[in-house]
């Protein structure tokens, strides 16, 4: 009698066997929908492993060690083949150590590409940044705005020079006539008034009268002299001051 089995039957021993063994568990380190770890959380996971390389690299060297010490201790024993499996076994944590050196040295090379390129993504970010705002700033001034506004920057600079010099150019006189000989005649009579009015006081110097010295006394009536008849008195008149105020009017008033 044949038997055949449900597909149920087979559906609850793949399970057994899977419980068994164990369920496979997806791998982490598959990309994500997200676009996967960043470039810092990836150096991060590098590094990581390599520590462990390196505990595992530590472990392998002292189980060599060891295995290098047992065989010459059965050496010395004259147990040759305790010695020379020792000496395998050495072998063989020395080839797993060369491994994880290796492996080791591929995890630092790509640690250092990362950071390498971690760092040039940041350097190009910052260009790339920089860059953009350069086309923002240059697209907002604009090559003939900025000739535009330097024009007009020199020609208020030339209108400031101007309205300066306007400042400082001369009054015309306030209203008075600026005739070159009207005004070298002025200055000739004024000059031929203040020479009249220094003979003037020269003359009234001159004409006042000089100290007459008394005469030594005579020694008898006959060698007395005569006295002197009064001469015409030949003295300028001292003007008064109504008649030098007059003087000094008229004078200004040819000036």
């Amino acid at each position: 009698k044949v038997f055949h089995r449900s597909p149920a039957c087979w559906g609850g021993r793949s399970l057994r066997w899977m419980n068994l063994f164990g369920k496979r568990k997806p791998s982490s380190s598959a990309p994500s929908g997200g676009g996967g770890a960043s470039t810092k959380d990836a150096i991060a996971r590098l590094r990581e492993a390599e520590e462990q390389l390196t505990k595992r690299e530590e472990h392998l060297m002292r189980k060599a060690d060891h295995e290098l010490a047992e065989a010459k201790k059965f050496a010395a024993d004259k147990n040759k083949r305790s010695a020379l499996t020792a000496l395998k076994r050495k072998k063989l944590y020395e080839a797993q150590l060369e491994k994880v050196s290796a492996s080791k040295m591929t995890l630092d090379m790509q640690r250092m590409a990362l950071e390498q390129i971690n760092i040039s993504k940041v350097t190009f970010d910052a260009i790339d940044v920089g860059k953009r705002e350069l086309e923002r700033l240059n697209k907002e001034m604009g090559v003939e705005r900025v000739e535009e506004t330097m024009d007009d920057l020199q020609e208020q600079i030339e209108l400031t020079n101007e309205t300066a010099d306007a400042l400082a150019r001369p009054l015309g006189g306030m209203g008075i006539g600026e005739d070159e000989d009207e005004l070298q005649r002025e200055l000739e009579e004024l000059e031929q008034a203040t020479l009249d009015e220094h003979v003037l006081k020269i003359d009234a110097t001159a004409a006042q009268p000089s100290a007459i010295s008394a005469p030594s006394a005579p020694t008898t009536a006959a060698d007395r002299p005569l006295p002197a008849m009064p001469s015409a008195p030949t003295t300028k008149v001292q003007e008064t001051d109504e008649e030098r105020e007059l003087r000094e009017l008229e004078e200004s008033m040819a000036m």
